[in-house]
């Protein structure tokens, strides 16, 4: 696959389509596919559509540069890299996947995504408690509080990496030597923040993460990277098993029950090809661009945001304080009724969400003054209509 250099901040624009119609602010929710990873589906798609299965070989050689990209990303190495269908498999996996017992707790935090709240209420049924823990001021999760929620029973911690409706962003390295120090496992969703943010599953001290490709790295639905940190392979049971679950997944003759030594014991049929090697060419643009330069260039857009906004009579909820930031900037705007406003904005195409009361933008590396021009734009015209 052909790659290019370390692109231009001009340049950017270029790698994303949807640019040419929308002032496009809606990450946080389902994003834009890059060219890149638009390209790689046709390419595939076509050599399919051509040839069947000849180059299947080809195809999951690639599936496993994008494996070593992904585990790239947030500092594992490959053979700790799953990939599922998304967040929720990956989140659903830890929790019906441990050896938890009657009288166990489990923490988490109130108000999160739903990904991440069910599969831990399932787990009420065989007697494990499950405990909130309550945002703050601007949904700030306090450290403190989450520490006071452990105790002697509590055996695992889940948290989003970003609040999808607040957009507050948690101190992970913090998380992790809490849980370290307690001795608890650490699960995050990372979905809010994985391509925005530098990633270290080593030095943040996770045990287990998962992120799906749709939001932050531009990729397609049905996609998602779960990692498990290698010391637990053994003790996280797979809760699907298949033909592709055991070490000689190729020899179909031979009922040889054994799981191999690495995650990939959790990917139990067949892949969704066409997915991870999309995903594949967003992460080749993402790794070319700097995750660094990423976080740099969402700053610089929200920030923005922000100012605008608030110059426009706007009340921003969403934090902005160092280390709490995020792509995401939740706001209510002076008139009109959100829902309204939101869908206002879609008829002027411009693209924007609505949760918990409040409108949410959520920029990306690629967009700039223009799109927040046609945002504030839109919201004015769609204020007066309404």
């Amino acid at each position: 696959m052909a790659t290019i250099g370390r692109m231009s901040p001009t340049d950017y624009r270029a790698e994303f389509p949807v640019t040419r119609e929308w002032a496009f602010l809606n990450h946080a929710a389902v994003a834009p596919l890059s060219r890149r990873a638009h390209d790689r589906i046709l390419e595939w798609a076509s050599d399919f559509a051509n040839h069947g299965n000849v180059r299947e070989a080809e195809w999951y050689r690639e599936v496993e540069t994008v494996r070593a990209d992904s585990a790239r990303l947030i500092g594992a190495a490959p053979d700790e890299i799953a990939f599922l269908k998304n967040t929720s498999e990956g989140l659903a996996l830890v929790a019906e996947g441990l050896d938890l017992k009657p009288g166990d707790s489990v923490v988490t935090v109130a108000k999160e995504f739903p990904a991440n709240v069910y599969p831990w209420l399932h787990l009420q049924s065989r007697g494990i408690e499950v405990r909130t823990v309550q945002p703050g001021e601007r949904g700030r999760v306090a450290l403190e509080d989450l520490a006071a929620a452990i105790d002697q029973s509590t055996r695992l911690l889940s948290i989003s990496f970003v609040q999808y409706a607040s957009g507050f962003r948690s101190d992970l390295a913090a998380i992790g030597q809490l849980c370290r120090d307690r001795k608890i496992l650490f699960c995050v969703d990372a979905i809010q923040g994985l391509g925005v943010f530098p990633v270290d599953v080593g030095t943040m001290q996770i045990d287990f993460l998962a992120a799906d490709g749709h939001k932050w790295l531009v990729s397609p639905e049905g996609a998602a990277i779960f990692y498990c940190r290698r010391e637990l392979l053994d003790r996280l049971r797979p809760t699907s098993v298949g033909w592709k679950s055991v070490a000689n997944y190729g020899v179909f003759s031979n009922i040889d029950f054994r799981f191999p030594p690495t995650a990939a014991r959790f990917e139990c049929g067949s892949l969704n090809v066409a997915g991870i090697v999309a995903m594949g060419a967003s992460l080749q643009l993402l790794h070319e661009v700097g995750v660094e330069e990423v976080e740099r260039r969402v700053f610089a857009v929200t920030e923005e945001l922000v100012q605008r906004l608030t110059a426009a009579g706007a009340t921003v909820y969403s934090s902005r304080q160092p280390g709490e930031w995020s792509g995401i900037v939740s706001f209510e705007w002076p008139s009109g009724d959100s829902k309204r406003l939101k869908l206002g904005c879609l008829k002027r195409q411009v693209m924007i969400s609505y949760r918990d009361g409040r409108l949410r933008a959520s920029p990306h590396f690629y967009n700039n003054a223009s799109d927040i021009d046609a945002l504030l734009d839109a919201l004015n015209a769609a204020g007066k209509s309404a």
